[in-house]
């Protein structure tokens, strides 16, 4: 064809490392799995992490001050052996990957810490459901991990990947929620890429219902995102079949497409909010998280 989809803002495309966090005492390792699926098409360097932390050994709670670091140093050299353990195979299968355990609480704290000091392009990290009210308290570590890691992030949940993925690309291109330019290409030239190398199926999604405070839209509003969501999908040549738009909120949105469609992952852009606004209004990024059963792509603009 005469147009080719700019894909430079593809960063699955030239991945050289990637985290996998780790969770302790689990015979099942979601993001280990994910990260073998991406080690298929792209070759990258791997560090495993595991961060935990034990009540017991806290100080004046069972032993004595003096006691606590070695016995610190026991508990986390249990957890290096693990990761050795599941590095062995990874290592066998060509990839290098370095392994590190540690003490943390908050982890996602020491996780962020180590993204930033390894600088990989990739965070995979398994999440579960959570309570809202962990979630509106800024207490659980998976929301604060979506929050601050700098680096993008794919946030596992318990359901496989099919063989022929279906990807969900949610994107505002009214900037109705106040996404930065570009931010839309980057989410949907990483959904190309991964249609491409898994030989899955691309949807890009549009929902634009709006907050009850925000103000009744014109009429010709729904031809207006129609116009702008059609603009953005011409750049990427997205069938008009695999063009949806939705008037509705986008977490019901989401979560009706995804059943529809057994979805396998949706790409979300994330992007800061104040704590005021997460408090009174919340994350429409963090609400699609909670809604869904698949897993998902956080990105974030450049800046």
């Amino acid at each position: 064809p005469w147009f080719v989809p700019d894909m430079s803002y593809a960063a699955l495309n030239d991945i050289k490392r990637v985290v996998a966090v780790v969770e302790p005492g689990s015979e099942v390792q979601p993001a280990i799995e994910r990260m073998k699926l991406l080690a298929r098409f792209v070759d990258f360097d791997v560090k495993l992490v595991a961060c935990d932390y034990s009540q017991y050994l806290v100080e004046g709670y069972y032993f004595s001050e003096a006691e606590l670091p070695a016995l610190r140093n026991e508990y986390l050299g249990e957890r290096k052996e693990m990761l050795e353990a599941l590095a062995g195979p990874l290592r066998d299968g060509g990839l290098t990957v370095e392994t590190e355990a540690i003490w943390s609480h908050p982890s996602y704290k020491a996780i962020v810490e180590v993204v930033e000091d390894y600088k990989p392009d990739l965070v995979i990290h398994h999440v579960h459901r959570h309570a809202a009210l962990s979630r509106i308290l800024l207490t659980n570590d998976d929301w604060q991990m979506a929050r601050h890691c700098p680096a993008p992030l794919l946030m596992v949940k318990n359901k496989p990947w099919k063989h022929d993925p279906v990807i969900l690309a949610a994107v505002d291109p009214m900037h109705a929620r106040h996404k930065p330019g570009g931010l839309d290409h980057k989410i949907l030239a990483e959904g190309k890429l991964l249609e491409e190398k898994l030989s899955g199926a691309l949807y890009v999604v549009h929902a634009y219902g709006q907050f009850p405070l925000s103000g009744i839209y014109p009429a010709d509003a729904s031809e207006q995102h129609e116009n702008a969501l059609n603009t953005l999908a011409d750049e990427f040549e997205i069938p008009e079949d695999r063009r949806l738009l939705v008037d509705e909120a986008p977490e019901y949105a989401m979560q009706k497409l995804e059943n529809e469609l057994q979805a396998d992952l949706v790409i979300v852009g994330a992007v800061s909010r104040s704590v005021v606004t997460d408090v009174f209004i919340g994350s429409t990024t963090e609400k699609v998280l909670d809604f869904l059963d698949c897993d998902a792509l956080l990105l974030r603009p450049e800046n």
